[in-house]
């Protein structure tokens, strides 16, 4: 695999180009940016922008020797580590390490996901906690409408009472 931008996993044609306009045109500029500067370009949100950095470190992590290791093929069967003798060990450690960076970038989807449910979780939790305010309000309004009203109706009753 190339090591080009438009390789990164969430860069499409239209990102290069705003990546290329803001001077990051290679995979270890983008590799290297905080999620805050790369959210700063225009086009790339706060959900995507970990992710493109992540799969940008991925690219640069994994060497020429792990696409190697990853297609090992003779003779049309596909080698596995358990199939090898002492190589194997090394293979292995190759694989897992491989696996382990693939996971890191489910592992950063995932958290992506979990962070806005939680953002909108607690958007819905302002709005839920804005109209009970409001619904409270109202009730005390009311309440309040209610026992003016039964100090104006003693008040009348009072000056009849006087009367008679």
């Amino acid at each position: 695999m190339e090591l080009e931008v438009v390789n990164v996993k969430y860069v499409g044609p239209a990102t290069v180009k705003r990546l290329a306009e803001h001077g990051i045109t290679s995979v270890q500029q983008l590799a290297d940016m905080s999620v805050e500067a790369l959210i700063a370009l225009p086009g790339i949100g706060e959900n995507t922008a970990p992710l493109i950095i992540a799969s940008a470190q991925a690219m640069l992590a994994q060497s020429p020797q792990d696409d190697a290791i990853a297609n090992i093929v003779l003779e049309d069967e596909v080698i596995t580590p358990n199939t090898l003798s002492m190589d194997g060990a090394a293979i292995e450690v190759e694989l897992v390490a491989a696996f382990e960076r693939s996971l890191s970038t489910s592992i950063l989807k995932k958290q992506a996901r979990q962070e806005k449910k939680a953002k909108k979780a607690a958007k819905q939790a302002q709005k839920d906690l804005k109209k009970a305010t409001k619904k409270a309000a109202k009730k005390a309004e009311k309440a309040a409408k209610k026992d003016e009203k039964a100090v104006r109706k003693a008040k009348k009753h009072e000056k009849k009472a006087k009367k008679k």
